[in-house]
């Protein structure tokens, strides 16, 4: 193959190694609109894992917050949903849900994880708990019944949430109460405490 060269002051420069680097130069000019649009397809992407975050925990986020109009997906550290109100012009931020399994994974009961959201409102209050998935033996007259979601509707996330003082336990199965009531104070207590210091909150 017959190369060609280009004189300079420097000597004689391969025509094919000025091609090329002169093509790198090009290439290089459009790199900006690479990033962009790889920006813009990561964006969308992420959008949709957002969504895809919180499908089919649709009906218990309503349960817990009937009112709400929209629900972000998972977001923040810990993870966690925000919750709005109103339409697109008056929009505004009313609660959160965190799921245990997320905020507080090492938490365990008899069995394993007990998976719970915990829905409170901006000011601490919880709205209540929804329960998702256990393996607990004895969970299906503990934690399962409805007078154990019922009691923490309306407590504070500064509240002592104690098994026998301020939660009713059951005797049989002390391990899943107090396990599920433990994560419950923590969940709250973490999604609370990272909103409170969230810049855009102030």
């Amino acid at each position: 193959m017959q190369v060609r060269f280009l004189r300079s002051r420097a000597g004689a420069i391969p025509r094919n190694f000025l091609l090329m680097t002169l093509r790198g130069i090009k290439s290089r000019l459009f790199q900006p609109w690479i990033v962009m649009v790889t920006l813009l397809v990561a964006v969308v992407h992420v959008d949709a894992w957002l969504q895809s975050s919180i499908r089919g925990l649709e009906i218990h986020l309503s349960g817990l917050f009937p009112e709400a109009s929209r629900f972000s997906g998972r977001t923040g550290v810990p993870a966690h949903i925000k919750v709005f109100a109103g339409d697109d012009d008056n929009e505004h931020l009313i609660g959160f849900v965190g799921s245990t399994v997320d905020v507080e994974p090492l938490e365990r009961g008899y069995e394993g994880p007990i998976e719970m959201l915990v829905g409170m409102d901006t000011s601490g209050t919880l709205r209540g708990i929804r329960l998702i998935s256990h393996r607990e033996p004895y969970g299906y007259f503990s934690i399962e019944l409805p007078e154990f979601a019922a009691q923490f509707v309306g407590k504070s996330v500064l509240d002592r949430f104690r098994v026998g003082e301020d939660v009713d336990g059951v005797t049989t199965a002390t391990i899943t109460v107090s396990s599920a009531t433990r994560v419950i104070r923590k969940t709250a207590r973490r999604v609370v405490r990272a909103h409170l210091a969230d810049p855009e909150n102030e």
